[in-house]
C-alpha cells in the first residue's frame, strides 16, 4: 500500500452507547364479595441491560457511522500522542497502540517517523497538554464492509498552538487485522490503510478500488 502524502498525523479512546430497559412491578387485589381483600403480587423480573456496539457495521455505511469510527481512532491516537509527549520516547504501549491503529507496518512506520521528528525538535508548537485530533467526514467516496474511503476535514487545534481548524485530507479504512491488536486497544475494529493529502491537494485515486 502506497502512502502518497506530504504529512501524516496519527490519530485513537472510544465512544460507547448503553441502552437501559427496566420492567416494573405491579400488583392487584381481588376479593369482591369477601370481607377481607387478598393482595396478589406479580413477580418482578430483574432489570435487563441491553448493550449495543457503536462500531457494528450498519446496513448502510453513512457519515454518522464513519464519524463515530473516526472519533474512536482519533481518541486512540490522542492517547498515543500524550504517551509520547509525556515520556519524550515511544514506549512499548504507544507502539502497541499505534500498531492497532494502522492496517500495515508501512503506515505504522510513517507514524513513528512523524513522532521521531517531533521528538528531535522538542515538540515545538505542541500544546502543554495535547488533546485529540478531530476528523469529520466531508464526503464518502467508497463504502463497503471491506473498505471505506472518505474526504475529511481535520482539526488539530487541540494538539498544536498554531494548527489549522480545517485541513482537508483523505482517509481509507480497512477492517483491523486482529493479530495487530492482541491487547484490544482499538475497539472500532477499523484501521487506517491511507491518510493524508497529495501535493496538489487534488483527490487521490480511490484507495478502495481494486
Amino acid at each position: 500500500m502506497q502512502y502518497p502524502v506530504t504529512r501524516r498525523t496519527a490519530v485513537q479512546a472510544a465512544v460507547a452507547a448503553l441502552l437501559l430497559t427496566a420492567l416494573a412491578a405491579c400488583s392487584s387485589s381481588s376479593g369482591a364479595d369477601r370481607d377481607t381483600a387478598t393482595a396478589q403480587t406479580v413477580a418482578t423480573e430483574p432489570p435487563t441491560t441491553t448493550t449495543t456496539n457503536p462500531y457494528a457495521v450498519p446496513a448502510v455505511i453513512d457519515a454518522a457511522y464513519v464519524n463515530r469510527v473516526l472519533a474512536g481512532l482519533d481518541a486512540q491516537m490522542g492517547d498515543v500522542i500524550r504517551l509520547v509527549f509525556d515520556t519524550r520516547t515511544i514506549p512499548r504501549e504507544a507502539y502497541d497502540r499505534m500498531r492497532a491503529i494502522y492496517y500495515d507496518d508501512q503506515g505504522l512506520q510513517l507514524a513513528i517517523d512523524g513522532f521521531q521528528r517531533s521528538m528531535r525538535n522538542g515538540f515545538a508548537g505542541y500544546r502543554p497538554e495535547p488533546g485529540n485530533i478531530v476528523s469529520k467526514v466531508d464526503q464518502i467516496l467508497s463504502a463497503a464492509t471491506t473498505c471505506i474511503f472518505v474526504q475529511v476535514s481535520r482539526d488539530y487545534s487541540a494538539i498544536g498552538l498554531q494548527s489549522t481548524t480545517r485541513d482537508i485530507q483523505w482517509i481509507a479504512l480497512r477492517p483491523l487485522i486482529p493479530q495487530r491488536d492482541p491487547q484490544q486497544f482499538n475497539q472500532t475494529n477499523w484501521s487506517f490503510s491511507y491518510e493524508g493529502y497529495t501535493e496538489t491537494r487534488s483527490r487521490p485515486t480511490d484507495q478502495c478500488a481494486g
